[in-house]
């Protein structure tokens, strides 16, 4: 196999490192919170969610001397020692990416091998794989209370954006509150007490860090919300912003900024 892979930016393939099998389709690791129904068979699923995720290389390392051998898995094993990096793989012609830490390293020699060893290698992940560049999706909001759009989002793991509203130019009055719903999941955010008033203003939702800021030209300020962080789903996600404030004249700039991601 001639696919690709690299930890903690050390190539696993290479003139010397083969490495011939690579386990990653595997699902990761899932745990189910269930609740036994009362007086009758079956049970309630309360919650699921994914764990981690085990991807498994095997192959072999060839040197021509001994001695360069003992080099290049000594090199190999300072650089899989790291208590976490990043586990890249060639999947069709683009990187995924997943956050992992070397669970074990085997290496069974026999009294032939001198200058040629075999090796398996066990990674335990973060349950998904992510994409290395990141996919926007932008549109505007101008002269409106509120405006509907959608985006679709591939890969196979629920994604985790970044949402933002920019004000663009100045707007009649300030905006004072900023709500957005995704009708595909039905999931509810507003933010109020805002003064988003002046060009380059704007609020951000981040739901993977699960933290909501607004900067009016002096910083970052961390502010509170209501409703819940919505959540997307890997198809299509038709959403509504609904502004407050901001006057006739107004331009906001929208932008969902995620990672496709894998399981």
């Amino acid at each position: 196999m001639s696919k690709s892979i690299s930890f903690n930016s050390y190539s696993l393939q290479t003139t010397n490192w083969h490495t011939r099998d690579i386990i990653y389709r595997n699902m990761p690791a899932k745990t189910l919170d269930l609740e036994p129904l009362v007086r009758r068979d079956g049970f309630r699923t309360i919650n699921t969610y994914y764990v981690d995720k085990d991807i498994e290389i095997s192959g072999t390392v060839t040197y021509d001397t001994e001695a360069d051998l003992l080099a290049g898995v000594t090199a190999m094993k300072k650089a899989l020692s790291v208590t976490e990096a990043n586990l890249d793989i060639d999947d069709g012609g683009t990187t995924v990416r997943w956050v992992a830490t070397v669970s074990s390293i085997s290496i069974p020699e026999q009294h032939y091998h001198i200058t040629r060893l075999p090796y398996s290698i066990v990674f335990k992940c973060q349950p998904f794989g992510k994409k290395t560049t990141s996919t926007t999706s932008t549109n505007s909001i101008v002269n409106t209370s509120s405006a509907t759009n959608s985006v679709v989002v591939a890969g196979s793991a629920v994604p985790r954006p970044v949402v933002t509203w920019t004000v663009s130019g100045t707007p009649s009055s300030a905006i004072t509150v900023i709500a957005f719903t995704n009708n595909t999941t039905s999931d509810t955010f507003s933010v109020s007490g805002l003064s988003l008033v002046g060009d380059g203003d704007y609020l951000e939702l981040d739901t993977e860090n699960m933290t909501v800021v607004y900067n009016t030209g002096s910083g970052e300020v961390t502010t509170d919300f209501t409703g819940v962080i919505p959540d997307f789903v890997t198809s299509t996600n038709s959403y509504t912003t609904v502004l407050t404030g901001g006057g006739a004249t107004k331009t906001i700039s929208q932008s969902i900024v995620y990672y496709e991601s894998y399981l």
